[in-house]
């Protein structure tokens, strides 16, 4: 399908606001222009590794227990209905937590999904499907950003990034005007879903934190095709979306430097499912057995997690819900100390791992109980210095970072010491770090006390470059049953043409019949 779109403005114009009169108005005269030849050939590629990461979280949940009955309500991955499609992609993908994060957001949810979709539908080419999933990238990551600074983290129920990402994909595959960009953005940004903690650990319904606001967000774009419309100040109004999720909302965030600072830039990817947070402390696991080899609970006293605050948190904030072998999957890939010593006695983690039978294994949470969470206060500041997933916020808020509760909470009077150690915002995120780092230390029975640390876990942005993210998400997918032929298919996706990338996209999806439902 050809691309007869205008051009996007050159960089040296796109960095200014455009003439757009509202923050809505400014991003969308920019991304309905964005094309394939206007993104920077390493932003491109790391959507190809996104898009390569994204697919292989699907293909593990279809063959988790979790498949089934996802594909048995909402109806196989590829299926004649775009926004149906799009829907059980994103439950797929994001069931296991083992999608990929940006500054700022899960934004491959609506981004990836939507765009896969609306490929095989409108029969795009490779490159018309890149360029939607990095416009959508750029627009999710920048609302989200504009946010963070909130009385809260959600991470994947964040649900504005879904539907931000899942509007701009449909919006861009199907070349629709700036007019109604802005129509859909202000639909779908003005009906806000809140997933509700308990539910989100206790049950099923962490597989629809990301599909039921990308169908909503499809239905705003159906509905903004016909001329209907949402508000278009949704944003920047003082009872906006920015003014309800923020604390200190940074409305600068939308719309400076596009075309400059690519968001898709800031990608992380994952080797095992669970929360960003945990991973930097399962990268020390997996180097803890590699060293002490299989680690049973009688042979430890007990073993300690130093983490950031974010690692700290989540811990704190999930464990009400773990209940040994009974606890639900979403719990588990929200805990710290389950998959430590599921690392700890085996030596991996990955979707099997999530599965009944193995959340069942006495041995693994006999372990885990011996697993404690510590605020490390140098975590927190290297944490919060790194591009993702606070750094750039802050730098960017400035001195109205000190009207953040939570900064003021955590850091007390070093505060404004803290923001002004971080410097300027970042003209580029070509360079951009990713660090929540962690410590594990296991003290054995016999007195042994072995630890190790990792500043930045593996595939985060900044501590693996480019070309070791890519060999990362190609691991990634081989481990879950992807052939050889469909990875080199997605890598060359840009080389494509529409039928060639219909069947790439099938190829990847072609996965073995799931188990039965689990909890």
């Amino acid at each position: 399908m050809p691309d007869t779109r205008a051009p996007a403005p050159a960089p040296d114009t796109a960095a200014a606001p455009g003439p757009g009169p509202t923050l809505t108005g400014r991003l969308a005269d920019w991304a309905h222009r964005v094309r394939f030849d206007d993104i920077p050939a390493r932003t491109r590629e790391a959507a190809v590794s996104q898009l390569i990461s994204n697919l292989a979280a699907v293909r593990a949940t279809l063959a988790h227990p979790w498949g089934g009955p996802l594909t048995a309500a909402l109806g196989p991955p590829l299926q004649a209905d775009p926004a149906r499609s799009a829907q059980v992609l994103a439950a797929l993908a994001t069931a296991l937590d083992f999608d990929e994060v940006a500054y700022a957001g899960h934004v491959s949810a609506g981004a990836v999904n939507v765009a896969v979709a609306e490929a095989r539908q409108l029969r795009l080419d490779g490159r018309a499907l890149l360029a939607a999933v990095v416009t959508a990238n750029e627009c999710a990551a920048r609302i989200t950003a504009a946010t963070i600074l909130s009385p809260f983290f959600r991470g994947q129920t964040n649900t504005h990034t879904h539907l931000a990402s899942a509007a701009a994909a449909r919006l861009h595959a199907r070349g629709a005007p700036a007019d109604e960009w802005r129509r859909a953005l202000g639909l779908a940004l003005g009906i806000l879903p809140v997933p509700l903690h308990h539910g989100v650990v206790t049950s099923h319904v962490k597989a629809f934190t990301a599909a039921a606001p990308v169908r909503l967000a499809l239905d705003a774009c159906d509905a903004a095709a016909h001329g209907l419309g949402g508000a278009d100040d949704v944003l920047e109004h003082p009872e906006g979306l920015l003014a309800e999720l923020s604390a200190v909302p940074v409305p600068e965030a939308v719309d400076t430097l596009l075309g400059v600072r690519w968001h898709t830039d800031t990608l992380t990817y994952k080797r095992f499912p669970g929360s960003a947070y945990l991973h930097a402390a399962f990268d020390c696991a997996e180097r803890l057995h590699a060293r002490l080899g299989r680690v049973d609970a009688a042979r430890v006293a007990r073993i300690v997690v130093d983490g950031s605050l974010l690692t700290w948190q989540l811990e704190r904030k999930v464990a009400g819900a773990l209940r040994g072998p009974d606890t639900s999957v979403a719990a588990a890939t929200l805990s710290v100390g389950y998959g430590v010593a599921t690392l700890l006695l085996t030596g991996g983690f990955g979707a099997p791992d999530l599965t009944p039978a193995a959340l069942a294994g006495a041995d693994r949470w006999a372990l885990a109980d011996k697993v404690t969470v510590e605020h490390d206060m140098g975590l927190s500041l290297a944490m919060a210095a790194a591009t993702v997933p606070l750094g750039a916020a802050l730098r960017q808020a400035g001195d109205r970072a000190l009207g953040w509760p939570e900064l003021v909470r955590w850091t007390g009077d070093a505060a404004p010491e803290v923001v002004a150690s971080l410097g300027p915002p970042e003209e580029t995120f070509e360079d951009a770090t990713m660090a929540i780092g962690a410590r594990v230390r296991v003290e054995l029975v016999d007195g042994t006390v072995v630890g190790e640390e990792c500043p930045a876990f593996l595939g985060a942005a900044g501590a693996t470059d480019r070309a070791g993210q890519r060999a990362l998400v190609r691991a990634k997918f081989l481990a879950t049953g992807g052939s050889g032929a469909a990875l080199a298919a997605l890598e060359d996706i840009a080389a494509l043409g529409p039928a060639a990338t219909a069947r790439a996209l099938a190829a990847a999806l072609t996965v073995a019949p799931p188990g039965p439902g689990g909890r």
